[in-house]
């Protein structure tokens, strides 16, 4: 591989921990709150059979934010999304949606407020036999609105989705990709204020898959849309997403601002899932695993270093040779640039004196990076990335 330059951020050690103090249970966006969940768990079953689904969670997403819950496949992801809408009724705790406690209210008074919360699913559910111009006005059938203006409203939809030219083609003759635009065309057709997306790229392919995210940025910023986006994939979260919820075994296990999540993650499953999001997982699993890198494995010398942030004119591994005569060998490395902030993270082996690595190790949080041993990183759980 090429050489490859860390720049280091210069953020001091106060600013991260008031960082860190200032992370809460809030999505960010522009916007006040907009979906609050007040400690909801969702149960199945009974007796002997009954199964937690969702554990006592509780998070706030604001208006105008891209809101991503992240966790393996059964970890309560969907069923935590249909609780937004009240498609499944919390067992306990309330979900408040624009200053109105959502999980008490009758089925009569759901249906207006379910209007304002749109959905869209890994599989398009398009009805076979009509255009996709009547697909997309099909929420209309049973709204005051003259058949004229919904096929026009439906126009404008295709054409801010960019599928107008398949207005008259049936979901067979269509891609997965167009597929599902039809179906955002279709989910936006009444005016919501939240789009609900569950899994809603698994199905694609990579290229597609970008296509679509795009487009999903697109809409929240021309039109205030706040999305909520469920997914395995920390690609997906990475590209598009202000704000980041891990999920696991029905608890939200880490939250906040993606930029603080990835700074400063409190769980372990988090920390694996940013390894898949620049591909180190597999130059971890290689280091730790390849006989070219056994001397280094053997020597404990291996680490992780881990930076948000950058301006420092200087590189790290020139710094830490010149202040401390320790030699840092790239071995792995990658670096993200995540709402205009880089993100990097490189393996080194450091080559020096015991006292003066010593050195370099305490002087790493100072410039704002972390250096983990190669010990302890644990990827192994983590699934390969589907559309990767």
């Amino acid at each position: 591989m090429g050489r490859m330059v860390l720049r280091v951020g210069r953020v001091r050690p106060r600013e991260r921990c008031n960082r860190q103090r200032n992370r809460s249970r809030s999505g960010g966006g522009s916007g006040a709150p907009l979906i609050s969940l007040d400690h909801v768990t969702v149960e199945f079953g009974r007796g002997k059979n009954r199964f937690r689904a969702v554990d006592d969670v509780s998070l706030t997403i604001n208006k105008g934010s891209i809101y991503g819950i992240i966790g393996f496949s059964g970890v309560g992801k969907s069923t935590l999304v249909r609780t937004m809408n009240v498609l499944q009724r919390p067992t306990s705790g309330t979900v408040t949606f624009n200053g109105t406690t959502i999980s008490a209210l009758g089925e009569g008074r759901l249906l207006p407020l379910r209007r304002k919360i749109a959905m869209i699913f890994q599989h398009f559910n398009l009805m076979p036999s009509r255009t996709v111009l009547d697909n997309v006005t099909l929420p209309l059938i049973h709204e005051k609105v003259s058949r004229k203006d919904a096929r026009a409203k439906a126009m404008h939809l295709l054409e801010l989705v960019g599928i107008a030219d398949k207005a008259k083609a049936y979901p067979r003759q269509l891609s997965g990709g167009q597929q599902q635009r039809v179906a955002i065309a279709r989910a936006l057709i009444g005016d919501p204020e939240v789009l609900l997306c569950d899994e809603a790229t698994s199905a694609l392919d990579p290229r597609t898959t970008r296509s679509i995210l795009a487009l999903l940025k697109d809409l929240n910023a021309r039109l205030g849309l706040t999305i909520v986006l469920i997914t395995h994939q920390m690609q997906v979260v990475k590209d598009i997403c202000t704000d980041l919820a891990v999920m696991s075994h029905g608890k939200v296990v880490d939250d906040g601002s993606i930029l603080d999540v990835f700074d400063h993650p409190s769980n372990e499953l988090t920390r694996e899932f940013i390894y898949t999001s620049g591909n180190m997982n597999k130059g971890i699993t290689l280091v730790q695993e390849h006989p070219l890198f056994s001397k280094e494995r053997e020597s404990g010398s291996v680490y992780l270093l881990f930076s948000v942030g950058s301006g420092a004119e200087e590189t790290l591994m020139a710094d830490i040779r010149e202040r401390f005569g320790v030699r840092g060998n790239i071995m792995f490395g990658n670096v993200d640039v995540i709402h205009g902030t880089p993100v990097g993270m490189i393996l080194v082996s450091l080559d020096g004196p015991a006292e003066a690595v010593s050195k370099a190790l305490a002087y790493f949080p100072t410039v704002g990076v972390s250096a983990t041993p190669l010990a302890d990183l644990h990827v192994n759980e983590v699934e390969e990335n589907d559309n990767e």
